[in-house]
């Protein structure tokens, strides 16, 4: 069975997880069953979404870091957030030409705007990701709510998040 579908049949949740980030989503919800876990797909979760939509999941979880964050919420999105995160002209010039999204999270916490950032950055993920459901299930609006933690990459712990319970 795929972890699409056995989400599906527990609770109709699917919690996906980025390189590294598997332990800490099942720490974060540790009610859920190991069915209700998958790793996010590298081409930012469209096919993933998808699949669960069509297998009736409600709910979907991201837990990664700013790499696949970035992956979904689309090209750009990281200049974006600290320009409009009132980031300033020389940090967003800076993550504009950063070579990596960890660089550009990495200039974040140098700056010590990785908080607001990385909390906009889950926002703008989740609403990609109810976008895509919708589109999935041909319908106006998403039948799926989405949450986004953003976590770091080396220890693990959450930086920012954003996300509804239901729709």
């Amino acid at each position: 069975m795929s972890a699409t579908r056995a989400a599906a049949e527990h609770g109709r949740t699917l919690v996906l997880y980025g390189a590294g980030a598997g332990e800490a989503a099942r720490r974060m919800l540790p009610g859920l069953p190991d069915a209700c876990f998958a790793p996010a797909d590298p081409d930012g979760s469209a096919g993933t979404v998808a699949r669960g939509v069509a297998r009736g999941v409600v709910q979907l979880v991201l837990v990664a870091g700013p790499a696949e964050l970035a992956a979904v919420a689309g090209a750009g999105a990281l200049e974006a957030v600290t320009r409009d995160m009132d980031g300033g002209a020389a940090l967003t010039a800076e993550v504009a030409r950063a070579p990596s999204a960890a660089h550009a999270y990495g200039l974040w916490q140098a700056a010590g705007v990785h908080g607001p950032c990385g909390r906009e950055l889950c926002r703008r993920t989740a609403g990609e990701l109810e976008r895509r459901a919708a589109e999935a299930a041909g319908a106006p609006e998403s039948p799926v709510a989405a949450q986004v933690v953003l976590v770091d990459a080396e220890d693990g712990r959450m930086v920012g998040m954003f996300g509804r319970m239901a729709r």
